[in-house]
């Protein structure tokens, strides 16, 4: 694929403002706040013709293009506050309701503020090595 992007996906697919091993927390409809990880930013060349399905629904591209999958593990709203939050990313007492979730770039980011960060340990990329295999296979999409 050329280094040039195609217009196929929307700019926004194609930044992403936090790096691997950010610790993120955002909050609920519920008031509550969680604590999330971003365990790999994946940059991801979509040929003219190939598919990907996002959210359901699969698309076809009508020209060489990429978009950037961020795959985050996923905490539970547990905390009253951003700070509490904050204080739990750094002391690593945070719950994880999913251990990786492939979504794209602006829902990944979305209502999303550093709280701390933590490097990447190769055991919490199981999930995200199954989802990319399966990937690659054309069997799984991303949110």
């Amino acid at each position: 694929m050329s280094a040039i992007a195609g217009n196929f996906f929307p700019p926004d697919y194609k930044s992403f403002p936090f790096k691997e091993g950010d610790l993120l927390s955002s909050q609920s409809q519920d008031g509550k706040f969680s604590v999330s990880k971003v365990l790999k930013v994946d940059r991801v060349d979509i040929k003219k013709g190939a598919s990907i399905n996002i959210q359901g629904k699969v698309f076809v591209a009508p020209e060489d293009d990429f978009l950037l999958v961020v795959s985050c593990a996923f905490g539970k709203p547990e905390f009253d506050s951003l700070e509490e939050a904050k204080t739990a990313a750094k002391a690593g007492t945070w719950h994880i309701a999913i251990a990786n979730a492939p979504n794209r770039s602006p829902g990944a980011q979305e209502g999303q503020v550093v709280v701390g960060y933590k490097a990447v340990d190769d055991s919490e990329l199981i999930g995200y090595r199954q989802w990319k295999a399966a990937f690659d296979r054309g069997e799984a999409g991303v949110f």
